[in-house]
């Protein structure tokens, strides 16, 4: 979608976790578009790059989307110098966490839902009185994870999934003060951060009791494979689909990456087991099925057609990343 610098610049954002990744690709790009841009960081040497980096009407702020003096620092920084503007929020700030629950540490598990769920709730309620105000903008960035949840991914896909509902009700409380939802969902994505996701999954099983991760074998062994195999696409072309939902005039309640995810939660998950044997069948893992799961599999086969899953899992199963 095309607008001009000239329509773009009564139009102010915030962006969390704009150090690297997403964050930063849509800052610098929505600040060279003509918006005026509130980058949020948790680090200084974070906020020197992107003053090196970026046009002069983008400003990064310290935000720590766990630490509320940080959010209400930035509130009253941004609220001092939006006038006559619509205020937008993009909530972007996550981590990822992916394994199988049993050998995942209590720390990161409370650590994820901390950053993706209730820091995303307490950066949102600050800011709601300027989005309100100015019938702005709530975006937030979501997940495949979010829609469909699949073996490895409950504590990421659980995060995603209140992602969704949070957007799902916010749509609508906020709609009697012109304020508009979306949510953004993002397949792999090619960053800086695969490195480190890569790098902590390997912490993780290395730190696994051995015994137990033995019994995960298949299942890590399999996603490792896909995950690293499969390609992603780059950063821009996720900011250019956030700044399409800030200036529709009728932006869809959720803008996609790639179509496969909403297809396959539309019309082949139907709730009653056979979407599971299908998927797990397909992705080669090792089921013992008891007779009545075998004919639940098979059954499967008319919801779901195994072509369909080939080409659609892979973007599932990487929608992880960020």
């Amino acid at each position: 979608m095309k607008t001009s610098h000239n329509s773009n610049r009564n139009q102010t954002v915030l962006i969390t976790g704009a150090s690297s990744g997403i964050g930063y690709a849509s800052a610098i790009h929505m600040a060279k578009s003509g918006f005026k841009v509130f980058a949020g960081v948790r680090k200084e040497t974070d906020k020197e790059n992107l003053l090196h980096a970026a046009p002069e009407n983008l400003t990064p702020v310290i935000l720590d989307v766990t630490k509320q003096e940080t959010i209400d620092r930035s509130f009253a920084t941004i609220s001092s110098l939006v006038k006559n503007s619509s205020f937008s929020l993009i909530n972007n700030a996550g981590l990822s966490l992916n394994g199988p629950l049993e050998i995942l540490p209590l720390r990161d598990i409370e650590n994820l839902i901390h950053v993706n769920v209730t820091g995303l709730l307490a950066v949102t309620r600050t800011f709601i009185p300027l989005i309100r105000k100015s019938c702005g903008r709530l975006i937030n960035i979501s997940s495949g994870h979010g829609l469909i949840a699949i073996p490895d991914k409950s504590v990421y896909a659980a995060s995603k999934s209140a992602v969704q509902a949070i957007s799902d009700s916010l749509r609508l409380e906020l709609r009697p003060f012109g304020v508009k939802v979306s949510s953004v969902v993002v397949g792999k994505v090619n960053t800086s951060v695969l490195g480190k996701i890569l790098g902590d999954r390997q912490k993780m099983i290395d730190q696994a009791d051995p015994e137990t991760l033995s019994l995960y074998s298949t299942l890590i062994e399999y996603f490792d494979k896909e995950v690293k195999n499969i390609p992603g696409i780059e950063p821009i072309e996720v900011a250019e689909i956030i700044s399409k939902a800030i200036m529709e005039a009728i932006p869809a309640f959720r803008e996609t990456l790639d179509q496969s995810y909403l297809a396959l939660e539309e019309t082949a998950f139907v709730g009653d087991g056979r979407n599971d044997m299908s998927v797990l069948s397909i992705a080669g893992l090792s089921i013992a099925f008891n007779p009545e799961d075998q004919e639940v599999a098979d059954a499967a086969q008319i919801v779901i057609r195994e072509n369909d899953i080939r080409t659609i899992l892979p973007h599932i199963i990487t929608g992880f990343q960020k």
